[in-house]
């Protein structure tokens, strides 16, 4: 058996009802004493990174589906105060974020988490979540990577040159000074699945975030990953997306799916569906995928790994070994007690299928 080691993430729910648009799952607080519990948990149970979105609207509904969103970068910063090991990442939207003012506010990240610090980078979203603070720009979706490439010159210019001076298509910089600087240029993921999003990411990132509608397409897209990479001449670097739904048995696991479904939020379903049927048209993937789900008026997707940690450990290493991947992305119905089954039940039962974690396998060798 080839043995395929990877980095272990969460991502955390800042905001409220996690990733479960339902009245009847887990109704989870977006609160940061939660996200200091789940992130010390993840810690503790030898993850690598923990993660966080931004998300500036909600999509209303009886559950408020993320009505109520802890901001990304300060999120994350504190999170570093209370944490020793563990990566922490946070999200930018290149659209919101003007790369002289997170400049500075990563290097004061990297500090605080002593270097731990990451950026996940996202080049577009949706044009109502932006769109309400007047900050949305109309660019089509080759033109939002154009974007984010001037974006991320600029950022990196500033992490590494005592003066700046940029004229470009989207930002204008004259003898911009950011100090203090980071110690090294943070390590970067970026989610698009499309040919322009992954020549983007591979050229200017570090990591391909990837989300799919189910186990084929991940193992596709993660192939087409590492065949693009190839093409640039550079290693691509994947890290794929997964909701799971444990129980002690595979039935136990479904009849949580059953219920959570039978509680589907279908006004914050249909907001959300309206939001990113408005780009749906762009080449944007994410869109694509948040429309087809509204169309399945599913709470949990078809595409969740669902079953007992042995029924879990087989799915996962399948996707991993067969889609090459680099790094496996959790979220789940419950971050205190689901995180734990996954971290004390599933990862070790990886291993016996030839996925190690980074972490644990770096921790195993020094004992």
């Amino acid at each position: 058996m080839n043995t395929k080691t990877v980095q272990f993430g969460v991502f955390i729910p800042v905001g409220n009802g996690g990733w479960i648009m339902s009245t009847t799952s887990p109704q989870l607080h977006s609160t940061y004493a939660y996200n200091k519990q789940v992130t010390q948990l993840a810690e503790e149970l030898g993850f690598d990174f923990a993660l966080s979105m931004a998300k500036w609207r909600g999509f209303g509904g009886p559950s408020r589906h993320w009505d109520y969103t802890l901001e990304s970068f300060t999120a994350m910063t504190a999170l570093a105060e209370c944490t020793d090991r563990i990566k922490l990442w946070a999200t930018l939207h290149t659209m919101v974020w003007h790369p002289a003012v997170i400049a500075k506010m990563f290097a004061t990240f990297d500090q605080v988490s002593s270097g731990r610090a990451g950026i996940n980078l996202v080049a577009g979203s949706n044009p109502t979540d932006q769109g309400q603070m007047g900050l949305w720009r109309d660019l089509g979706h080759a033109e939002r990577y154009q974007l984010a490439e001037e974006w991320i010159t600029v950022a990196k210019r500033l992490w590494t040159e005592d003066r700046v001076t940029h004229k470009g298509t989207y930002f204008d910089l004259e003898d911009c000074m950011s100090y203090p600087k980071p110690e090294k240029i943070p390590p970067i993921l970026c989610a698009g699945t499309s040919d322009t999003g992954f020549r983007f990411t591979i050229t200017n990132c570090d990591y391909c975030f990837m989300g799919a509608t189910g186990a084929g397409e991940m193992i596709r897209v993660g192939r087409r990953a590492k065949e693009l990479g190839r093409e640039l001449g550079k290693d691509a670097k994947t890290m794929g997306l997964f909701m799971v739904v444990p129980g002690a048995t595979d039935l136990e696991a479904y009849e949580r799916v059953e219920r959570y479904n039978h509680g589907v939020d279908l006004e914050a379903m249909s907001n959300r569906t309206l939001e990113y049927s408005a780009d749906v048209n762009t080449g944007n993937n994410t869109a694509k995928r948040m429309v087809d789900a509204g169309e399945r008026r599913l709470a949990v997707s078809p595409s969740a790994l669902v079953g007992s940690p042995d029924t879990i450990a087989d799915q996962l290493a399948e996707i991993v070994h067969e889609g090459d991947l680099d790094g496996v992305v959790v979220i789940m119905p419950d971050f205190i007690d689901d995180l734990g089954v996954i971290g004390t039940q599933v990862i070790p039962r990886l291993a016996d299928r030839g996925v190690l974690g980074e972490h644990l396998s770096m921790a195993g060798a020094a004992t």
